[in-house]
């Protein structure tokens, strides 16, 4: 099991707890590799990349060094990018379904924000209750949630998605209904400061 207290004494930019693993900045830069020894001690088993143009061996090179599994899952607005989020999408949530994880983008704000949401609303079996913050776009001191983009990406998932890949994921073709209730869902707790 993560020790999830043990990793955000690192002290990693944005870092936090969400669904059995933790999010944060990337731990691929060397502004953060003295995290490293820590983060697997605290038993940390995979890596879950989500930056659309990561190409260098960096990331995948130390997640072998260190014996951690290296998950690329990109986001992003194009369509290409789009079709392989539903295709990656089943291992996406085996990967968050398992815990231990760290999932991050280049800052582990927006794309971060983005993944954990898309995770929520196309998996009914997280309780509707447990609902993701979305860190990087809630603006605490304005006591302001943006959601443009959060809901841009959501909804290009929803329209995107074909019936036999809405089964693939083991959802019922009629999901479109859940998925409203759940983005709905998620932006009113998320807009909520009190």
């Amino acid at each position: 099991m993560l020790d999830i207290e043990r990793i955000i004494q690192t002290r990693i930019p944005d870092i936090a707890p969400v669904y059995g693993g933790v999010r944060g900045r990337t731990i691929s830069s060397h502004k953060q590799a003295y995290a490293w020894k820590t983060v697997v001690v605290a038993g940390l088993k995979q890596v879950i990349d989500l930056r659309k143009d990561y190409s260098a061996d960096r990331y995948p090179e130390l997640c072998h060094q260190y014996g951690v599994d290296y998950f690329h899952y990109p986001i992003d607005n194009d369509r290409e990018t789009i079709a392989k989020m539903v295709k990656l999408f089943p291992t996406f949530c085996e990967k968050i379904d398992k815990g231990g994880f760290y999932i991050a983008c280049a800052m582990g704000r927006h794309r971060t924000d983005i993944a954990i949401a898309l995770y929520y609303v196309m998996r009914p079996s997280v309780p509707f209750e447990e609902v993701p913050e979305m860190r990087g776009h809630r603006y605490m001191e304005k006591k302001e949630f943006r959601c443009d983009d959060i809901a841009a990406r959501l909804n290009s998932i929803i329209k995107a998605v074909t019936p036999d890949e809405l089964a693939m994921l083991g959802l019922p073709a009629d999901y479109e209904a859940e998925f409203l209730r759940r983005k709905k869902h998620l932006f009113e707790v998320n807009r909520n400061f009190e």
